[in-house]
């Protein structure tokens, strides 16, 4: 093709027409613009089309985090409210009777209130997002905007979780419970522990103690004013915390919700 132009406009020179040349050259540039930008625009139309097939993959992967969020925001207010539980169990004797009571389903109880559960972050599509730049393929600015401020508030919680796990349930309350309360294993821990034995088949049965001799020297030193009154703050304390940490939960899973709602119509 390109030899078939050069030589009609060998042809128009040698023939001495000069005009008719100018004019087929510029029409012959002009053809070539607007190849170039016909090429552009189909190069830019399959962008669009993969930016678009790409976009709606990160918004059904969204999705599915977000679900997964909701199942781990409901283990995590399942768990606050065995803890919730757990202390009222602990401080009803004391709160009917002015006396601690530690029996064996005190001693139950009180194992629970020392577990701890990690808050689980499944972020792992908006971490992609925001790691590799794409955030800017989602192109409902208002749905990004909800999104950054989710995953913000997401991280917040999390954090919130586990600090109080840490500096409250780890550094304050086991020790108080282990200076002054008998703890018998959670049930979740049995069931931990029994999976566990089950799985690499061991026959070596958990190390028993004797709970009633415990429980025994519990009251004893819960008699004493001085832990009364940091036994029962503990216990306050461990409920409040708790609490305060479903009453979070519960308004982040609304937010989870609506943010589902805003995919839907995406």
């Amino acid at each position: 093709m390109i030899k078939f132009f050069r030589h009609i406009r060998q042809s128009m020179i040698k023939q001495n027409k000069t005009k008719k040349y100018l004019l087929y050259a510029i029409g012959e540039i002009i053809l070539v613009v607007i190849g170039i930008l016909i090429a552009l625009q189909i190069n830019n139309w399959n962008n669009d089309r993969i930016n678009a097939n790409r976009e709606a993959s990160y918004v059904i992967n969204i999705e599915r985090d977000l679900n997964n969020q909701i199942k781990a925001i409901d283990l995590q207010i399942d768990f606050e409210k065995e803890i919730t539980t757990s202390c009222r169990i602990a401080l009803k004797p004391y709160n009917e009777t002015n006396t601690f009571k530690i029996d064996s389903i005190t001693a139950r109880a009180l194992g629970t209130i020392t577990s701890r559960r990690t808050f689980l972050n499944t972020n792992p599509t908006y971490t992609e997002l925001i790691s590799s730049g794409n955030i800017e393929l989602l192109k409902n600015e208002n749905f990004k905007d909800q999104l950054i401020n989710y995953y913000q508030e997401l991280e917040r919680i999390e954090k919130v979780i586990d600090k109080n796990n840490t500096y409250f349930t780890d550094q304050q309350f086991i020790p108080v419970i282990y200076r002054l309360g008998t703890m018998d294993s959670s049930k979740e821990w049995d069931n931990i522990f029994r999976g566990f034995m089950r799985q690499y088949k061991s026959e070596n049965p958990l190390t028993t103690k004797n709970l009633k001799r415990l429980t025994d020297i519990s009251n004893t030193l819960l008699k004493q004013d001085e832990n009364e009154l940091i036994f029962a703050n503990y216990l306050s304390e461990r409920e409040g915390i708790a609490i305060l940490h479903i009453f979070f939960l519960l308004e982040f899973k609304a937010q989870t919700k609506q943010l589902l709602k805003a995919i839907k119509v995406y």
